[in-house]
């Protein structure tokens, strides 16, 4: 290897100093357009392509509710299964839980601020003594003796046993209360508000993993009788038991399978021209 010494002199000759500066811009320069990065004219297509993007990302964002998305709400409800008593476990849900669902079951939609819905919760020995007192008042409906009454004890027999894996059980009432301009509202709106309370709390439920199911047994019925509706606390006259929901824990919610015919052959469109909101939504 060659090696060039440059004496003291030759060092402060400014010829030289200008060579060396200049050698190391041509260095310096040519190292930056080997690492560039060309330079890209987009087209108008792209340009479009990227704003279209843009708004579709931020629809998304005003979609959301906090850290829930709008996707993942539908799932949940998608997800929704009614979960019979023979397949729980026996094993108690979580307070913190049932205080959750009871919560949101609150936060149903109610006309006129009625909020009708009330909830009995049952549990412990007082599960057995109230279902003794619906089954009693049952085997009043039938002839003693007939083949009737035997088909019907045998049932609630079984029943009793799938009840008993019950974490909890929730009667289902509506209580007629006057709004606030002092008038009842229509019973049939008071009704549906109390299935979107219970809507809710079988969500919450999904959501926690624990199993639930909704029974119209008996009502209008036994659940009507008079000692079951001492029983509930339903003093007025309107006043309704509507079922009763059972809550538990179970190793099978995943087997429950749920299908639905298609969405779209159930709705019927009455379109007409654009408004302004949908022009600038689209």
């Amino acid at each position: 290897r060659t090696c060039v010494r440059l004496s003291e002199a030759d060092m402060l000759d400014t010829p030289w100093i200008l060579v060396i500066i200049l050698s190391c811009m041509v260095v310096g320069l040519i190292a930056l357009l080997t690492n560039a990065v060309p330079y890209q004219t987009l087209t108008e297509d792209q340009v479009l392509k990227s704003k279209s993007n843009h708004k579709s990302n931020k629809a998304a964002d005003q979609k959301s509710s906090g850290s829930v998305s709008a996707g993942h709400v539908a799932n949940l409800i998608k997800s929704r299964r009614s979960v019979f008593p023979k397949d729980y476990n026996g094993q108690a849900v979580p307070s913190e839980t049932i205080d959750m669902m009871l919560e949101s079951a609150n936060w149903a939609p109610t006309h006129g601020y009625t909020e009708p819905w009330r909830f009995v919760v049952i549990t412990g020995d007082m599960t057995k003594k109230f279902l003794d007192v619906v089954n009693q008042e049952a085997l009043k409906t039938v002839e003693k003796g007939s083949e009737a009454e035997a088909f019907m004890l045998k049932k609630q027999a079984r029943k009793a046993k799938e009840k008993a894996k019950c974490s909890h059980l929730i009667a289902v009432c509506m209580k007629r209360v006057k709004g606030k301009k002092g008038k009842l509202m229509p019973e049939w709106e008071d009704t549906a508000s109390v299935a979107c309370a219970v809507q809710n709390m079988h969500l919450v439920a999904t959501a926690a993993g624990v199993a639930a199911y909704w029974s119209s047994g008996g009502v209008g019925k036994a659940l009507a009788s008079p000692a079951v509706r001492d029983l509930l606390g339903l003093t007025g006259e309107g006043d309704k038991c509507l079922g009763l929901f059972h809550v538990g824990m179970s190793d099978k919610i995943e087997r429950y399978r749920g299908s639905r015919q298609p969405w779209q052959e159930k709705i019927t469109w009455l379109t007409g021209n654009a408004s302004a909101a949908e022009k600038k939504a689209a």
